[in-house]
């Protein structure tokens, strides 16, 4: 049997899929992963299914399955099947951006060695995927190779999400967030709708200003990198597109400006994996930055708000 005819999954398991990823983007903007089983059938090939979500800390770019919990899972599986050729599945999503291997994934899948193969999917919003089988060894001798394939999907349902799925995902669902100190206020998380009364209240100077065009600045390049990196927009466009807003920042005198693009197009894919916004942004001093950055602690710009 060739390889690309080896792995199946139901539709109903392929929407629970779509759904988490869903709903990870939905409440926090989120990657989530999680587990599945790989259960060889009669014909020898492999059936996807047991979707579930662990314990786990999530960002826009990062996900991470505790220990414990990934252990529990396996266990668990391994005593309902008793099946010694039966292999977990490692997915996690992408939301918006595009379905590729990046460096973090792939330092994940290597975690999955084994004496045989090991799977891993990733999943995104517009229901593109890939879906690796790593081979490490073969009776005995060392063949590691990684083999991105097909993976069929037997259509029969429509993603939904439930109740059950949104109490679960707040359960073991954690958005990693810093806590800040900022003039006797403090911010424990990016969902604190008291940020945006504080903005209103405060004095409109010329610094109040240079805080607002922050914002929209910010949020430019945030939509900018996630439609680069959701392959809605091609690396020249993306390039150009945030020169011209480094520009702005010059033509206007802001205290801050855009940084310029100057690498190749695969060097930022991968750079903008464990980049954030605010990496993307130069100021004049020092003094400066801390004074944005508290700004941006304070009132919650990389919070996802309007």
């Amino acid at each position: 049997m060739k390889i690309e005819n080896m792995f199946y999954i139901q539709e109903k398991d392929w929407h629970e899929l779509q759904a988490w990823a869903g709903l990870a983007y939905e409440e926090d903007k989120d990657e989530i992963s999680g587990l599945m089983t790989a259960v060889p059938d009669k014909e020898g090939r492999f059936k996807l299914s047991d979707v579930e979500i662990l314990k786990q800390e999530n960002t826009g770019t990062t996900t991470e399955l505790d220990a414990e919990a990934v252990a529990e899972y396996k266990m668990k599986y391994a005593m309902k099947y008793k099946d010694e050729r039966l292999k977990f599945v490692w997915w996690h999503s992408h939301h918006t951006m595009g379905a590729f291997w990046s460096g973090t994934d792939e330092n994940e899948i290597d975690a999955w060695k084994n004496t045989s193969f090991s799977l891993a999917l990733v999943i995104n919003l517009r229901e593109e995927y890939k879906f690796r089988v790593s081979i490490w060894e073969a009776n005995g001798i060392p063949l590691e190779q990684h083999i991105d394939t097909s993976l069929e999907i037997v259509r029969d349902s429509k993603p939904v999400i439930t109740k059950k799925m949104r109490e679960k995902y707040e359960e073991l669902c954690q958005s990693k967030t810093n806590i800040v100190t900022y003039g006797g206020w403090t911010r424990y998380s990016h969902h604190q709708g008291v940020q945006q009364s504080l903005l209103g209240q405060e004095t409109k100077t010329s610094t109040q200003d240079g805080r607002l065009a922050f914002r929209q600045m910010y949020k430019e390049v945030d939509e900018l990198v996630e439609d680069f990196m959701g392959t809605t927009i091609t690396f020249k466009v993306f390039k150009k597109q945030m020169k011209e807003l480094r520009d702005k920042c010059t033509k206007d005198k802001y205290q801050f400006k855009v940084k310029g693009i100057f690498c190749s197009k695969e060097q930022a894919l991968n750079d903008l994996m464990y980049t954030t916004v605010e990496d993307l942004f130069e100021f004049d001093d020092n003094d400066t930055k801390l004074k944005y950055e508290q700004y941006n602690d304070m009132f919650g710009i990389g919070g996802w708000y309007d």
